[in-house]
């Protein structure tokens, strides 16, 4: 019996985009169709089945970054001096200013040792804060009943094993935690499973249960259906070990060109170069191979090489043979690795000489929006949280505060070129577009500091003024002696300072004799 062939379907048949079998077209059904047939596949997980998978190694990736690699160290380190400086400044307003001032000072004291080791001040504090969630991609921080609070790293927090409470006073009992967390039907963290540092591994059979309202979690997911961070430039690893190899081959290849000064072409030359050389007293055979490796020729100043055939020659070696456009591709290589961060290469490097004002002013816009972002969630979840908390412990001290606003003072967009930075901004609070409050924000300041400071300066420049106008008689502007720019009235600096209003009087009516 002959069987009728079965007809191919479109299941069997082979894919052809742009007539070019298994390429990859433009069109991305098409694209992802090859990928299949060529048996490529991607996983459709969610976001918390690649953290538990793959997080602790890119934790580690990433901190052997920071501890070996400068480009890397160096990006975050300027990425947290735009976003933190110095730390938050704290500004209250809607109760008295007693009131204000009393509070205001409780959290510059407190802030300036606020950790249980006593080793950081507050704004330390709040730059590992920051690193780490950058690094790591999520940290936490223990409120402690000692009215301090303890910082614990991503690693730390780990779900293998942990103690929790047995109900109506039983035994504690163990349990099991995906990833240190136990979340509620929601997926809200309700407890987080501490652990301490044992040796160089964190002690899991030791981890403390805590309930999630004593601890800050910062965290940066990359999906909705994350709970765990991961790190921020995990994107941008593969590029850096490019960087590191392409610097490692250049590096090789300077070290080998610059041992070699000549090369002299002419035939039989292995044998005549090892007649003319002598050994080399300062290595051995045994370090090198081959007889010419231990050997050494030195040449005296102008000596010449007479060729005495048509295939000799001798000629130097050129110095920039190596990587001619090493440069640039390293400089292209560097804005592949700071887009996740959203910083340009100006910031990477720290070098502008090949951008102006406005090219330096545009990316830095760029790269501050980013910056905005991070600031936004250091004061939703860090210090806004940690504000209330010690507002708590001294309301007994500071009476009702339910009318209280609370503002924090950040690190605002970095003035390029003062002059014109000034200029723009003195314009812009003319015209009402923004007020003095956000140019004194812009420097880091705090408004109310700055008014403060400057009435005293002109209460103290016109007292000076008015004594040097009783000693001399001259009238000296107040204004040069307080900073600002002297507009003197000049009907006033005219005028003797000793005449009186009779004596002005008569001078004008002499004045009108002689006109006449």
């Amino acid at each position: 019996m002959i069987r009728k062939p079965k007809e191919r379907t479109n299941r069997h048949r082979p894919i052809v985009i742009e007539k070019r079998h298994g390429s990859y077209g433009s069109f991305g059904y098409r694209s992802a169709s090859v990928a299949t047939s060529e048996g490529r596949s991607y996983p459709h997980s969610p976001g918390s089945a690649h953290e538990e998978r793959d997080r602790k190694a890119l934790i580690g990736q990433s901190r052997a970054f920071m501890r070996n690699n400068g480009i890397y160290k160096g990006m975050i380190e300027r990425m947290i001096d735009y976003i933190i400086g110095n730390g938050f400044e704290l500004q209250l307003t809607g109760a008295s200013k007693t009131t204000c001032d009393k509070i205001e000072k409780l959290w510059r004291d407190w802030n300036r040792r606020p950790e249980v080791r006593n080793l950081l001040s507050g704004s330390e504090v709040a730059r590992m804060v920051l690193r780490e969630m950058i690094v790591a991609g999520d940290t936490g921080v223990l409120k402690t009943n000692k009215g301090l609070i303890q910082h614990f790293e991503a690693e730390q927090i780990d779900g293998r094993k942990g103690r929790e409470p047995g109900k109506n006073g039983k035994d504690d009992k163990q349990v099991t935690l995906v990833n240190g967390i136990k979340k509620d039907k929601l997926g809200r963290p309700v407890k987080f499973n501490l652990c301490p540092w044992k040796a160089s591994q964190v002690d899991v059979n030791h981890g403390r249960l805590v309930d999630a309202v004593d601890v800050l979690f910062l965290t940066s997911p990359e999906r909705p259906s994350q709970i765990r961070g991961v790190p921020t430039c995990q994107a941008s690893f593969p590029m850096l070990h490019r960087i590191n190899d392409i610097c490692d081959s250049e590096a090789i290849a300077w070290q080998l060109i610059s041992r070699i000064a000549v090369t002299v072409n002419r035939e039989d030359g292995a044998t005549m170069a090892y007649t003319e050389s002598k050994e080399d007293p300062n290595k051995s055979a045994d370090q090198l191979t081959g007889d010419l490796a231990t050997r050494v020729t030195q040449l005296d100043y102008a000596l010449i090489f007479h060729a005495s055939g048509p295939n000799e020659k001798i000629s130097g070696v050129e110095r920039n043979i190596p990587g001619k456009d090493f440069g640039e591709s390293l400089r292209m290589f560097l804005r592949l690795v700071g887009l996740p961060l959203g910083l340009p290469l100006e910031l990477i490097l720290l070098d502008w000489t090949k951008s102006n004002y406005s090219q330096t002013r545009g990316v830095m816009i760029q790269a501050y929006d980013n910056f905005i972002g991070w600031q936004r969630r250091m004061e939703d979840f860090y210090y806004q949280p940690l504000f209330e908390w010690k507002l708590g412990q001294w309301a007994a001290e500071i009476g009702k505060t339910e009318k209280l606003k609370v503002n924090w003072i950040k690190k605002e967009f970095p003035w390029i070129d003062q002059l014109k930075e000034a200029e723009a901004y003195a314009t812009q609070v003319e015209r009402g577009f923004i007020t003095h409050n956000r140019v004194c924000k812009s420097l880091n300041m705090d408004r109310a500091d700055i008014i403060e400071q400057r009435e005293k300066e002109i209460t103290e420049a016109i007292e000076i003024t008015k004594r040097i106008k009783t000693k001399t008689g001259i009238v000296v502007p107040w204004q040069i002696l307080a900073g600002l720019k002297a507009t003197p009235d000049k009907k006033e600096l005219a005028k003797p300072a000793d005449k009186e209003d009779g004596d002005e009087a008569d001078e004008k009516n002499n004045q009108g004799e002689t006109n006449e």
